[in-house]
């Protein structure tokens, strides 16, 4: 675990050095994959007809706020942005688009790797810290680990079956300039903002992040990875295949994550 050593982002947001009628609180923070049946293995239908069962889903995330702007409503992009999404990888977050400073009331600093496929809540050590003001979204971030991630910041593999084709896959992503569009930044890349959190911090509370990677391949047609050559029995998509492609845009998408509070542990 790394707990960052940033700044009290709560003193340098517009209006958060004023805590008035508000109180500091500090809160326990837990993280897993989504609730399910532990024993059994994540299988998921894509929309293009592919029944997917993830063996592997690991995410590095971190550092994480609570902020008072408001979600996006629905998906807001035209059908072409949609398609060129799909033909080019967005370098901006989810949601990014519409969203301006807002308002961050609560943080967690500790960068933490997630198992996406174990339902069981763990604790992040560190916990979070904040003032008790109703949040309206969550923004994380994402960011390349060594270890059993090797360097990504997200990495997944499986096996994908349609009619009488089984394609085992392999994948991840790297944050990295190629992520970055023109006059951004890497930190850009890094965010999903805009996730809805309708929450409030509270003092000895919980605040739990689950990760969802049951959308990471929507759009994907794993066909087309079978035309290169397997690795080690997988094939591994990339950011020139349309199942990469998908992928580098749905994993930062905001509806991989869920962020709730309890106000007890």
């Amino acid at each position: 675990m790394k707990r960052l050593a940033l700044p009290l982002l709560l003193a340098l947001a517009p209006g958060c050095g004023d805590t008035t009628g508000s109180q500091r609180v500090t809160f326990a923070v837990e993280a897993a994959g989504i609730e399910r049946d532990a024993a059994q293995p994540l299988s998921f239908t894509n929309d293009q007809g592919w029944s997917i069962t993830l063996s592997e889903a690991r995410v590095a995330l971190g550092p994480l706020y609570l902020n008072t702007i408001a979600p996006l409503e629905g998906d807001r992009r035209s059908p072409l942005q949609r398609l060129g999404d799909l033909l080019l990888p967005s370098a901006y977050a989810d949601g990014e688009a519409h969203l301006g400073s807002g308002r961050i009331v609560a943080q967690v600093t500790t960068q933490v790797e997630v198992d996406a496929l174990a339902p069981a809540l763990t604790a992040v050590p560190g916990g979070g810290d904040g003032i008790d003001v109703p949040a309206l979204t969550a923004e994380v971030w994402l960011f390349n680990r060594d270890g059993a991630l090797g360097g990504a910041a997200v990495r997944v593999a499986g096996t994908a079956r349609r009619d009488e084709l089984e394609v085992p896959f392999e994948g991840s992503l790297v944050i990295d300039q190629s992520l970055v569009s023109a006059g951004g930044s890497i930190d850009e890349a890094r965010k999903v903002r805009g996730i809805p959190a309708r929450v409030t911090p509270s003092e000895g509370g919980a605040l739990r992040v689950r990760v969802d990677p049951r959308g990471w391949f929507d759009g994907a047609d794993f066909r087309e990875l079978t035309t290169g050559a397997a690795r080690e029995g997988r094939y591994r998509f990339t950011a020139q295949d349309n199942v990469g492609r998908a992928f580098l845009n749905r994993v930062r998408s905001r509806s991989s994550f869920t962020v709730s509070f309890s106000p007890t542990r």
